[in-house]
Parts: C-alpha cells; sequence; structure tokens
C-alpha cells in the first residue's frame, strides 16, 4: 500500500507540503510530525522473483536489502515476500541504545508469525475426525 501512496507517512507528508504552500500552521501537524518514528517498515519488491527456482535451489534466493532505524531508540524492519512459504526480514537498530536489540525483536517477529500461523491452521484432531482425512502440518518459522 505504501508504494502506491497508500500509507500513513505519505499522506501525512503530502498534509505537510500541502500546509507549507498555503502558509498554514497546522497543531496537528506540528505534534504528530515531531514524534519519533521508533518503527520503520517497508517490502523490498522481489520482481526479479521469477528468475528465482524456489523449489530446486532455496539456497540462492536472495535475502533482500534492509535499512537502517529513524529513530536513535528505533528499529528498522524490511522484508520480503519469497513465493508462496517464505518471507525474510532484515531488523536494524542502532548499538549505542541499551534498549534496542535487534536479535530480540525478530525473535518477537517468528514467535508473532507463528502465534498467527496456529490460529489460522486448522486443528488437525477436529479436521481429522470430521473429514476421515488428516491436515498437513503447518511448517516451521526460522
Amino acid at each position: 500500500m505504501a508504494m502506491t501512496g497508500a500509507g500513513i507517512d505519505r499522506h501525512l507528508f503530502c498534509l505537510y507540503v500541502v500546509s507549507k504552500y498555503l502558509g498554514v500552521e497546522s497543531p496537528f501537524l506540528k505534534e504528530v510530525l515531531s514524534e519519533p518514528w521508533r518503527l520503520s517498515t517497508s517490502q523490498t519488491p522481489v520482481q526479479q522473483i521469477e528468475l528465482f527456482d524456489l523449489k530446486n535451489h532455496p539456497d540462492y534466493i536472495s535475502l533482500g536489502g534492509g535499512f537502517g532505524p529513524v529513530a536513535d531508540d528505533g528499529y528498522g524492519v524490511s522484508y520480503i515476500i519469497v513465493g508462496e512459504d517464505m518471507i525474510n526480514f532484515h531488523v536494524s537498530s542502532k548499538y549505542s541504545c541499551s534498549e534496542t536489540d535487534s536479535h530480540r525483536f525478530g525473535a518477537q517477529i517468528s514467535k508473532a508469525l507463528q502465534d498467527i500461523m496456529t490460529v489460522l491452521t486448522p486443528d488437525t484432531k477436529t479436521s481429522s475426525s470430521s473429514k476421515g482425512t488428516a491436515q498437513p502440518q503447518p511448517k516451521k518459522l526460522l
């Protein structure tokens, strides 16, 4: 959505530009734009994905790019959706901040995705007894 201009930061930036053009002071924009952006995220586009054979050569998949945090106590997270079965994340934070830890944050992203998978995956006992066949087990996220 952000790539098509639908991200909140794009709307705020547009309001800022228009307010400057019109010479209008906005207390709302002044407050919102002074807040630190502690989480900066973006998707790494993968137009070249058809060049990779995900099934036969998974070790040759690009992890994409990354970027740094925009606040001293924040995180930069870029992600890339690779095929149907893989999402890669690049998490960065500043060593100078004792409150941030990129590895810990990455582990929390992984746990959140596992929790979502658990919620969205049918219970195999309920599904197999009602349908007579077992459902595939969810894949383990790394």
